[in-house]
């Protein structure tokens, strides 16, 4: 895991999930919305109020747990021209958003690395503040995407794989929904996720360690 459970890591940890999951859960009303769906305006998500995305239970959870969740937004896809292929694009859009914000702070790393201002500010208090919290934009970001592509419903992964599945199967993987609780608690009870999340986890302190020493 990126962090312990003391009280600094947490404070760190707060400000960038929250900002995480408001731009994953806005970018899928956004989606939704441009495709003919008007729920989303209707009930406020077209926001990056991380308060409007926020899920108190799932947000504990990831205080505590490194596992948890923010509020679904609600897709009504009997307004969408062709349901299975928007309901993929709407699916895709969080994950996208996530790997958008993971880019644009890693080049805002990199642009300071370049121009030596990463060293200045690591000198002080508030510039260590802020090179720490582009970091762990990149990774949050990154995991998010990863986590929330896989295959599993009701993850965004699940609903981009049954676009491409026929009808029958299909409907098996949306009748696997009523068991994804408890499929996920296993994964993460025996370890699963993380041959699948680390790999990425990994990858990206790779590639911010080149941007650092730019």
């Amino acid at each position: 895991m990126l962090f312990g459970t003391d009280l600094k890591s947490i404070l760190y940890m707060i400000p960038i999930i929250l900002f995480a999951i408001a731009v994953h859960e806005c970018s899928h009303a956004i989606a939704a919305y441009k495709l003919g769906d008007r729920s989303q305006k209707l009930q406020g998500r077209m926001t990056l109020d991380p308060l409007v995305h926020m899920d108190i239970i799932g947000f504990i959870c990831i205080i505590l747990f490194r596992f948890g969740w923010g509020k679904p937004v609600y897709v009504d896809d009997s307004n969408f021209k062709n349901k299975s292929r928007d309901n993929m694009i709407v699916s895709l859009a969080g994950p996208l958003s996530n790997l958008v914000i993971a880019v644009i702070s890693a080049i805002i790393l990199a642009i300071l690395a370049i121009t030596n201002i990463v060293d200045i500010a690591a000198q002080n208090q508030i510039g260590t503040i802020i090179i720490t919290m582009l970091m762990l934009s990149v990774q949050y970001n990154v995991i998010f995407a990863v986590f929330n592509m896989i295959p599993i419903p009701p993850l965004d992964g699940s609903k981009v794989l049954a676009h491409f599945l026929p009808y029958k199967a299909r409907n098996v993987m949306y009748n696997l929904e009523k068991y994804s609780f408890y499929i996920i608690i296993l994964l993460l009870a025996t370890g699963m996720f993380s041959y699948i999340i680390d790999p990425f986890i990994n990858v990206t302190k790779y590639l911010l360690d080149l941007i650092l020493y730019l």
